[in-house]
């Protein structure tokens, strides 16, 4: 059997907010008309909120009551949306502090952020926008794994990757300069803050044509 055991706990919930009005009582008036309509909690620059604490109350005893049985193979009832509430604002938490995990990840990769360490932050961003999906069916981020630069001769003859659509943008940096116009070259800031000439040439990624398991082999 399964039981759905609830306690009750008396308290108090105290909320302050900020509101411009041109007397008290009109700012109480204001304030329970945004408890009305359910806006006082919304914490905007016009209403902001102060205060928002639960304290226990009184002597009661901490009181605990099942209220529904459920034979083994019945499913959960659906959560209240008291619920539901508590798990969006707990995504959005979730989900910032993906993003700023994975945006660290990059920067101590040299700028490059894994889709993947994205990926995550994306499905806590839709649970907590409330459009969240199965994550078993959920749509896949494509990506771009595998990138390869073919040389012939010491000259790119190509760029070419898995997922093209995705790559990043590709550029050779050539420090050797001699016989391009001033015009063709480019001012590279350097590491030390120096400024450097070189020529850039920006590459189109395209499909690739050969096997790339076959380039990206591991070392034995």
């Amino acid at each position: 059997m399964k039981y759905v055991v609830q306690y009750t706990l008396p308290y108090e919930h105290r909320v302050m907010v900020g509101i411009e009005a041109n007397s008290p009582d009109a700012a109480v008036t204001k304030a329970e008309s945004l408890f009305d309509e359910g806006d006082i909690w919304q914490d905007t620059a016009t209403v902001p909120l102060l205060l928002d604490d639960f304290d226990e109350t009184g002597d009661s005893p901490l009181h605990f009551t099942v209220e529904q049985a459920l034979a083994g193979e019945e499913p959960w009832p659906e959560p209240d949306a008291s619920v539901m509430t508590i798990r969006r604002r707990d995504a959005a938490f979730r989900a910032s502090q993906l993003l700023v995990e994975a945006y660290r990840r990059g920067e101590a990769r040299g700028g490059s952020i894994d889709w993947e360490d994205l990926d995550e932050a994306y499905q806590a961003a839709l649970q907590a926008s409330g459009a969240a999906v199965d994550q078993a069916h959920a749509p896949s981020v494509k990506h771009c794994a595998r990138l390869a630069v073919v040389l012939e001769g010491g000259i790119v003859q190509a760029v070419i990757a898995d997922q093209p659509e995705v790559a990043p943008d590709v550029a050779v940096v050539d420090y050797d300069t001699d016989g391009y116009e001033p015009n063709e070259l480019r001012h590279i800031t350097q590491s030390d803050g120096s400024q450097s000439i070189a020529l850039v040439i920006e590459h189109y990624v395209e499909p690739a044509g050969i096997n790339l398991d076959e380039v990206f082999q591991e070392s034995e």
